[in-house]
């Protein structure tokens, strides 16, 4: 399945306001559903199921009730080797008898935002950045990065992604936010430090470790951030398209 690259609390999640898709959701990952059933013999069961493709068998696995539904869902991610963890808050679909535990997006950053609430990781990027802010002078130019993190964490502002690094992965390098979010995924030419050069370039917030990496780009390579990166970090902020195609047209990535 597609993974979605959106948290369960984004800020364009689905309300009244939002336009239906067409035919399918937006955004969607994989999922268990996990059942409460009585088998033949009288026993009781969580059942958790799981199917690649609308048309497969689906994949399951039982335990006895009173080890419930969390357990069952453990289990079968244990049998099938799956790489991947289910968040820990499931939905309820018909008020007690059947759960559905969606895939975790990335190493922990995802569950975090679910324990404590998206705006618990925004703040203690807030002190990190004042804390580095202290650090280099507390100048007014320092201080706005904190100054906007806090509102958002206070509720003043509504939560941005913040850009906190860049991986390796899949053939490109996957620029992550501060809940280990894909926000982006910048072409295989591109060092780490060019990505987020790039993004910086772009207009993205960039979390003080992020700043860092961004400008070895230029200070230890030498480099100007690559068109065609800057062109993918604006397209992901929902820029100009004008602006975008021209710098497509600049070259190719270096």
């Amino acid at each position: 399945m597609t993974p979605s690259n959106l948290h369960p609390y984004h800020p364009w999640a689905i309300d009244h306001s939002r336009e239906a898709s067409a035919d399918h959701p937006r955004h969607y990952r994989a999922a268990i559903l996990c059942r409460y059933r009585v088998a033949r013999d009288g026993a009781a069961q969580w059942v958790a199921s799981i199917k690649r493709a609308p048309r497969d068998r689906a994949q399951t696995a039982a335990l006895p009730a009173h080890l419930g539904p969390d357990a069952a869902v453990a289990h079968l991610i244990g049998r099938l080797g799956l790489g991947w963890r289910a968040l820990p808050c499931a939905g309820s679909v018909d008020g007690g008898e059947t759960y559905c535990y969606v895939a975790e997006l990335g190493e922990g950053g995802e569950a975090l935002g679910l324990a404590a609430g998206e705006r618990a990781a925004l703040a203690l990027e807030a002190c990190r950045a004042l804390e580095a802010a202290a650090a280099g002078g507390a100048t007014a130019e320092a201080l706005a990065l904190p100054v906007a993190l806090a509102r958002m964490a206070t509720g003043t502002d509504r939560p941005r992604p913040l850009i906190t690094g860049a991986v390796d992965r899949g053939g490109g390098v996957a620029v992550i936010d501060h809940l280990a979010r894909e926000v982006c995924r910048m072409p295989d030419t591109l060092s780490i430090a060019g990505a987020l050069a790039c993004m910086a370039a772009a207009g993205w917030p960039l979390s003080p470790a992020a700043t860092a990496t961004a400008r070895r780009h230029a200070e230890i390579c030498g480099a100007e951030p690559s068109p065609q990166g800057v062109a993918i970090a604006l397209e992901a902020l929902g820029g100009c398209p004008a602006v975008i195609s021209t710098l497509r047209g600049q070259g190719v990535a270096q």
